[in-house]
Order: structure tokens, then C-alpha cells, then sequence
């Protein structure tokens, strides 16, 4: 049998002023820290393919990962910890999209219900893939 997996979408919003310089770096910055706990993927989005003549092959959508992770264990609660402490850092808030069920974690700490709020939105995700 293998292990269910369960995709959500980060969008990082960093402010209007943020240039495009400033949110890549904060982009690969996430990405790198999300890489360091045990999920499967951490993925740059693309928004579409580059002008033709251009160097690279696809457009990134800077401020946005889309992060793959097994659906059992405390991968979850250990990725909210992390966001809410990269957050606390940064300044930013982040939205986190699990099947179109959107929750907001900002830089001050999130409201408990907040948090309880996205923890039955992941579960209730994995209930109905395992039916």
C-alpha cells in the first residue's frame, strides 16, 4: 500500500513594496527551510513558459511553493511550527490553499482557532482521499 500524499499551495505575501528581487529571495529562502523537514517535494511554480529567444525554459510565480507531504505522522504540526516561526522572522504573512480551503498565517501569531481551523481543514483533506 502506498503512503498517501496531501499537495498544498504557499503564497507568500510580502507587502506591496516588495520587489521582485525580494520575494524570490524570500521564495528560495522558504523553500530551503521547508526542504529540511521530511516532506516529499517542494516545488517553484511556474507561470507559464518564457518569451521565445529567452534563456530560461518556464516563468517562476515567485511567492509561491507548492509542498507535497505524506498524509500521516506530525509532518503537519511540525510544517505550521516552522511557518509560524519563519514568519515571526520575516515579517510576511503566508495563505496556505489545501483543496481550495484557504487559511492566512500572518507574522503575529496566529489565533488559536486560526490554527485549529487549518489543522481540521488538513484533516478532513486526508479523510476524504483515504475514502
Amino acid at each position: 500500500m502506498t503512503e498517501q500524499k496531501v499537495q498544498l499551495m504557499l503564497n507568500i505575501d510580502a507587502g506591496p513594496e516588495t520587489d521582485d528581487e525580494e520575494l524570490e529571495q524570500l521564495t528560495r529562502q522558504l523553500r530551503g527551510e521547508l526542504l529540511e523537514l521530511d516532506v516529499e517535494a517542494v516545488d517553484l511554480v511556474s507561470k507559464g513558459k518564457a518569451p521565445k529567444h529567452a534563456k530560461a525554459g518556464d516563468l517562476i510565480a515567485w511567492g509561491q511553493l507548492l509542498l507535497t507531504l505524506a498524509a500521516s505522522g506530525g509532518v503537519f504540526v511540525t510544517l505550521i511550527n516552522m511557518l509560524q516561526y519563519w514568519l515571526t522572522r520575516q515579517g510576511v504573512s503566508i495563505e496556505m490553499d489545501i483543496n481550495g480551503n484557504k487559511v492566512k498565517l500572518t507574522s503575529s501569531k496566529s489565533s488559536k482557532e486560526e490554527l485549529q481551523r487549518l489543522i481540521d481543514t488538513y484533516i478532513a483533506v486526508i479523510t476524504k482521499k483515504r475514502d
